[in-house]
């Protein structure tokens, strides 16, 4: 994370479960799938290997419940989805298998984060 002042970090808060979410959304990252230079830069980062820094630290920030700047949270946010979600790109239907939730909680967990996400963006 560059530097930023106190200002710009929003806390969010986030049960166990949303929290869970977004940590093993960003760290699935590497694992089973492997982020691209041109999907890290759809989600706004300069590339796979500034992804990998800034979401790893963005994932310790977050399990200690300390504030992002909102362009991290959207850009972990979005990771956590693609990583869910998609498929072709993430984990799709195999999250359950590896990352341990159950794809329903994670879905519900999502969508709060979203909601939650946007309202520090706006």
């Amino acid at each position: 994370m560059s530097t930023v002042s106190a200002d710009e970090l929003r806390t969010i808060e986030l049960d166990d479960v949303e929290k869970d979410f977004l940590i093993t959304g960003l760290l699935q990252w590497g694992g089973v799938v492997a982020m691209t230079d041109d999907l890290a830069r759809a989600l706004g980062y300069g590339g796979a290997a500034d992804f990998y820094t800034d979401s790893a630290a963005a994932a310790g920030r977050i399990s200690e419940g300390l504030g992002l700047t909102a362009a991290e949270w959207r850009r972990s946010l979005g990771a956590a989805e693609v990583a869910f979600g998609s498929e072709v790109l993430g984990l799709g239907h195999e999250w359950d298998d590896f990352s341990g939730f159950d794809a329903d909680q994670t879905y519900q967990a999502m969508r709060r984060v979203q909601w939650k996400v946007r309202a520090v963006s706006e």
